[in-house]
């Protein structure tokens, strides 16, 4: 079995901080995502944020557990919660 892929480790210039602000390139990655407005104090997104991490640590498990694993399957760290917040003219 191959070793753990850790994002901590394998990708440490996108994300953790610098001292300093620099410019990176992001390659394009692909991800499960939810869509919505309002607060995040709202109940719906605790829950979406929930139904979010269910679904990717399903996958994760899912993955690790099958006896005939995908071409070049290695079992991976899930990655952190990254959101795109902004400030609407209704706010």
């Amino acid at each position: 079995m191959s070793e753990k892929y850790e994002w901590r480790k394998e990708e440490k210039e996108l994300y953790i901080p610098k001292r300093k602000p620099v410019i990176i390139d992001v390659p394009e990655f692909s991800f499960i995502t939810v869509r919505g407005a309002g607060s995040p104090a709202n109940s719906i997104f605790t829950e979406s944020i929930g139904a979010l991490y269910s679904v990717a640590y399903g996958i994760k498990m899912r993955l690790k557990q099958r006896a005939n694993k995908p071409h070049a399957y290695c079992d991976y760290t899930v990655y952190p919660l990254e959101g795109i917040w902004d400030i609407n003219d209704a706010a």
